[in-house]
């Protein structure tokens, strides 16, 4: 366990190769370790955003799970200069029985952590070192008290085959949804204010001016890819009080017409 996280990747290296970064790359980790990892090709989103809706090619990788961090060399002041980390994969869209995901990590003088591993080479197939360099940003408060919160919350149904998990951190929320081959992946960020022209240019930004885009509380949706329902723009929505730990949300699925169960399975006020 430890202080939630909106961490986003620098960049990315395959030793030998150069640094760099053709994705965006943002990880919304909890108290209690959730996390939910969703990595969006830059260039394939320039080029369906104007379509108003966006596939699945524009996904590198999503994932989500629990992590477990280990300290393995410590400073005098009992910060860990480098730990190992391990991130279990409970939803993957790349595989059902996703192999193994781990690294080192290294502080960074800035406070920024250099994670090193092994992992599969996309091209060749062989075990290849890579580098990644991640930045975590700010968590944002909210209300008179200028609260942060985190929300975890999690839906299963094997007779479906579905899995599903969102995390709201401070002014980020992200969710994946799988259920069997069919993956649904949302981003919204907060952002108060009118969007100035370069953030409605930008290749971030959907178009938030549509109702489905954006919450009365100016909530905007980043990304949106499948026809799967997830509960991120009620969790957004939600200004005041507590969804209740325990309690379950639901969301008429489109694609079935069914029931899809969300349970809060994690609620973080400080």
């Amino acid at each position: 366990m430890g202080v939630p996280t909106i961490s986003e990747r620098k960049y990315v290296r395959l030793v030998p190769g150069e640094p760099e970064e053709p994705t965006s790359t943002v990880v919304l980790t909890s108290k209690d370790s959730h996390f939910v990892d969703v990595r969006i090709f830059k260039d394939r989103y320039v080029e369906e955003k104007d379509q108003g809706s966006f596939t699945g090619a524009c996904i590198e990788w999503a994932f989500a799970g629990k992590s477990h961090t280990t300290p393995k060399q410590t400073r005098k002041d009992g910060q860990a200069e480098v730990s190992h980390t391990v991130w279990e994969h409970w939803i993957d869209s790349k595989s059902d029985n996703p192999g193994p995901d781990e690294g080192d990590m290294y502080l960074q003088g800035n406070g920024d952590l250099l994670e090193r591993g092994t992992q599969k080479h996309p091209v060749t197939g062989e075990e290849t070192e890579y580098e990644e360099l991640w930045h975590d940003l700010d968590v944002e408060g909210f209300g008179k008290k200028h609260n942060r919160n985190t929300l975890v919350m999690k839906a299963e149904d094997s007779s479906r085959n579905l899995r599903g998990m969102v995390i709201k951190v401070g002014g980020w929320c992200q969710g994946i949804m799988k259920k069997g081959d069919a993956l649904t992946v949302e981003r919204w960020q907060y952002r108060p204010g009118s969007l100035s022209e370069e953030d409605q240019k930008s290749w971030a930004w959907n178009r938030v001016g549509e109702p489905e885009d954006r919450t009365r509380n100016e909530w905007l949706l980043n990304f949106r890819a499948g026809q799967g329902v997830l509960p991120c723009k009620a969790i957004c929505e939600q200004t005041s009080g507590k969804f209740g730990l325990n309690q379950v949300f639901k969301r008429k699925s489109e694609d079935l017409d069914k029931e899809a169960d969300w349970k809060v399975v994690e609620e973080y006020y400080y």
